[in-house]
């Protein structure tokens, strides 16, 4: 009798989510990784310009969580009834409080990025109807950041709560999980942000 141990036994088998879920926890990292990097410095070294690192923070996370959302609705049974999660909320689901948040977050998202990529809208003549919009929303900006970064860190600690509930698989049923999701959405969206302003923002490799 073979008496080994299968140690991916109940990991690499039968888990309930297929790949598109893994690719929004992918994606949800990036975006509340690279979000709250960005604001986390503009409102720990008090800037006020719209930096190279928090236009690209910006627009990665609104592309990101955008592409999340995508996975998450085709994964649905019924993709074209996927409003309905809009509408009928379980307080007492993890899935439905992440709805709620997400559904804070990624309006948020838009806004924020649209005050930080002014110039460049600006600079397009068919997108000059956003001025009056972007000049009411500047009165209203940092509490709406702020509102962003506390958002961005929960969707980051919220894939961690949504694998941690599943309690048929001790290694990862576990409170540790949030706070690693945040540590590892920190760090990727911090890099991708990184790369997408030097790439498409002209950000010095070595810049400050």
């Amino acid at each position: 009798m073979d008496t080994s141990m299968e140690f991916t036994l109940g990991l690499s088998q039968g888990v309930a989510w297929p790949w598109p879920i893994a690719v929004y926890l992918f994606f949800a990292g990036i975006s509340g990784g690279a979000l709250t990097i960005a604001l986390a410095l503009r409102f720990y070294l008090g800037q006020v310009e719209n930096t190279a690192f928090l236009k690209a923070a910006t627009l990665l996370s609104f592309i990101t969580i955008s592409l999340g959302m995508l996975c998450l609705v085709l994964d649905l049974t019924n993709p074209l009834f996927f409003w309905r999660i809009l509408v009928f909320y379980n307080l007492n689901s993890v899935m439905s409080i992440g709805v709620i948040a997400l559904s804070v977050y990624i309006p948020l998202v838009a806004v924020v990025a649209l005050l930080a990529l002014e110039k460049e809208l600006m600079a397009i003549p068919q997108l000059q109807f956003l001025g009056p919009i972007i000049a009411k929303l500047k009165g209203f900006r940092r509490p709406m950041e702020a509102l962003a970064l506390v958002l961005a860190l929960s969707v980051c600690a919220y894939t961690g709560f949504l694998i941690s509930a599943l309690i048929r698989f001790p290694l990862i049923n576990t409170s540790v999980l949030p706070a690693l999701f945040i540590a590892s959405g920190l760090s990727a969206g911090g890099a991708s942000a990184k790369m997408l302003a030097v790439w498409l923002f002209k950000e010095p490799l070595h810049s400050g």
